[in-house]
């Protein structure tokens, strides 16, 4: 027989919500460099394209940050509707669909390794990250400053986001 493959498991976080602005302005503020930029914190780069580039620069981290870039490949693009970006082994999705107040959006990340004992960047850490960064999507689509990065806020939300962790490992 020949060596077998090994299969391992990975992790999926979604988050849905809504927005009082339309799928053509939240389409903008994901697609558009400038953008991104201002919502996320770091600047950015975007080849709006199947295979084009989706390129965050980290590499000057904020206070708590520990930097870096993240070199994304654009896999499916339906405007105003669906963006897909594969990033090392996760795919980043969004989905817009218009709501009855303006629309509805769901980020997932797949792909997310299982967490490993301890190490926050592979459990509550991305979720806190992406929540907070989503926090920080909506205040810039309303005219907002992004809130600020507060260690004890992302403190909390990681340990939400631990205790969530926890359940699914325990019903497995």
């Amino acid at each position: 027989m020949s060596d077998l493959g090994e299969i391992t498991p990975c992790w999926t976080i979604t988050f849905r919500r809504e927005s009082k602005h339309s799928p053509q302005r939240l389409w903008r503020a994901i697609t558009d460099p400038e953008e991104v930029s201002k919502w996320m914190g770091y600047p950015g780069r975007i080849d709006l394209r199947p295979g084009g580039d989706y390129h965050l620069d980290f590499s000057k981290p904020h206070e708590g940050d520990e930097g870096g870039e993240l070199d994304g490949v654009i896999v499916r693009v339906q405007d105003e509707e669906a963006l897909a970006i594969v990033w090392g082994r996760s795919v980043l999705e969004w989905a817009i669909e218009p709501g009855s107040n303006g629309s509805r959006y769901t980020f997932t990340h797949h792909g997310q390794e299982p967490p490993a004992e301890g190490d926050r960047h592979t459990d509550e850490g991305i979720a806190a990250g992406w929540h907070a960064f989503l926090d920080a999507f909506a205040a810039h689509l309303d005219g907002a400053a992004p809130p600020p990065k507060a260690p004890a806020a992302h403190g909390q939300l990681e340990a939400t986001y631990r205790e969530r962790v926890a359940a699914v490992l325990r019903s497995e």
